[in-house]
């Protein structure tokens, strides 16, 4: 009977059963599969909400190219902000908690509401969910975290090789140009047939660019634009029409172009090659170049590997043909 009272019995017996709960609690896990991550839906509603968004920040109606395009970076943001929520960077931040009190003040008809009790309320009605102000300040703040996991500093050799691969995107191409500006809406097919009888008689009159533009309806900006690049193109014109001037022989016309303004018949007077400076004078803007681009790189490659492990649900055949060609 005194061998039962002796400590050291009590303690090899205590840890024999702790022993053998813990390989019954293993075993059961390893026997019950993990519950399925939930697909990642893009419905054809959310596909045509998409679409009228874009036209009405463009004017433009999205083409197959667009709508793929919007839906990647869909699934690229509910994939991001899935991320952050299982990585708990919604818990305790103080902008996410600061804009939620915000929104519970609005709501609530309590005056004498704590600011811990207003938290607390919007995470039981699932505003850290679903709050679109939410999701882009946790999604801006997973970017920032996977672009900058594993950062190191370029060597001198790495910034020279990066340097020699992308001098000319420092200095891009340069057009200078003419265009007849027509204020006419581009899905109308009446004003785009109207526009492309219009070209043909530039092309066959071939009338001095000065003296043709005198044709079209008047515009806010010049009718004559000087050493534009790319950037500046997109800047007033939008990213589609940067495209097609950037992509116009010199010396003729070409058009009809679309634009959130109406249609342009446009004229390449000359391009200009761009001179990138010494590697020595634009060394710092190559680092932070190759910075961003590797943060692109590690984000891009954390992205495809978050694909990897949800169900994607489309319904938006620009979108699967895409993904097809692939």
């Amino acid at each position: 009977m005194r061998l039962l009272h002796a400590p050291l019995l009590h303690f090899v017996a205590g840890g024999a059963l702790l022993f053998l709960l813990t390989r019954t609690v293993v075993s059961e896990e390893s026997a019950s599969p993990a519950a399925p991550l939930e697909p990642v839906v893009v419905s054809a509603a959310d596909v045509a909400q998409m679409r009228t968004a874009y036209t009405a920040e463009t004017g433009l109606e999205p083409d197959d190219r667009d709508e793929a395009a919007l839906v990647e970076k869909a699934i690229e943001e509910e994939l991001l902000f899935r991320e952050a929520v299982a990585r708990g960077l919604d818990r305790n931040d103080r902008s996410v908690r600061t804009w939620l009190v915000e929104q519970m003040q609005v709501l609530s008809d309590d005056p004498d509401a704590t600011e811990d009790g207003l938290y607390t309320r919007a995470l039981d009605l699932g505003l850290d969910r679903h709050d679109l102000v939410v999701r882009r300040i946790l999604i801006h703040k997973v970017r920032l975290l996977i672009g900058r996991v594993d950062e190191r500093e370029a060597s001198e050799a790495e910034l020279r090789d990066w340097y020699d691969r992308h001098a000319s995107d420092a200095l891009p191409e340069r057009v200078s140009f003419w265009h007849v500006f027509l204020a006419a809406d581009a899905r109308d097919e009446t004003a785009l047939r109207h526009a492309e009888r219009q070209l043909a008689a530039l092309r066959e009159r071939r009338p001095a660019p000065r003296d043709a533009v005198r044709e079209g309806d008047s515009f806010a900006m010049p009718a004559h634009l000087v050493a534009q690049s790319p950037a500046q193109l997109e800047k007033l014109f939008g990213a589609p029409f940067a495209t097609d001037v950037l992509a116009s022989p010199a010396g003729a016309w070409a058009g009809p172009f679309a634009s959130p303004w109406g249609l342009h018949l446009v004229f390449v007077e000359r391009r200009e090659a761009g001179t990138p400076p010494p590697f020595e004078q634009v060394r710092g803007r190559v680092l932070e170049s190759w910075r961003e681009a590797e943060r692109a790189r590690r984000l891009r490659e954390s992205v495809q590997e978050m694909r990897g492990r949800y169900a994607l649900e489309v319904e938006s055949r620009a979108w699967q043909e895409r993904e097809a060609s692939r």
